[in-house]
């Protein structure tokens, strides 16, 4: 699953998942609850990450649901 409201990398056992709606102060949204949902499900699985952080991009975490 491509991922369009999130972005996911794994860094030196660091995932990072940063919710990527700047121009919404990351307001969180249905599809992007599933992408989330999906990135962690690939940290469990691929068992390489250790610590996960979660980030928002712009100059807000997130402004709630919409």
């Amino acid at each position: 699953m491509p991922f369009d409201t999130i972005l996911f990398e794994i860094i030196d056992h660091v995932a990072h998942l940063t919710l990527n709606r700047p121009e919404k102060l990351n307001a969180f949204t249905g599809p992007m609850h599933a992408e989330l949902r999906e990135a962690m499900d690939r940290v469990r699985s691929a068992g390489d990450a250790r610590a996960m952080v979660l980030t928002g991009s712009g100059r807000g975490f997130c402004a709630g649901q919409t």
